[in-house]
């Protein structure tokens, strides 16, 4: 049987139902291959995440407190230019 053309009859609660099992096939395979392909066991990779997440963390903490320091930089300096 070669290539079909789906009908515009298909309802879309079908479309709908198709694509969701799609996505738990494709949920379920991945999970699966990721169990049997991960390089360390799981408390070495928790233990990794944990420090990396812990990493980001203090790189965006302090970002903002650079941010948080320019912008009091520039309002003091507009402050002074504005009294002169």
């Amino acid at each position: 049987m070669g290539y079909q053309l789906r009908n515009s009859a298909d309802s879309d609660t079908e479309q709908v139902l198709s694509f969701l099992a799609g996505c738990l096939a494709g949920l379920a395979i991945g999970g699966a291959l990721g169990l049997l392909l991960a390089p360390h066991r799981g408390d070495i990779t928790r233990r990794k995440l944990s420090r990396r997440a812990g990493e980001t963390r203090d790189q965006a903490i302090q970002a903002v407190e650079e941010l948080m320091e320019r912008r009091e930089k520039g309002k003091r300096d507009g402050d002074e230019a504005a009294n002169s």
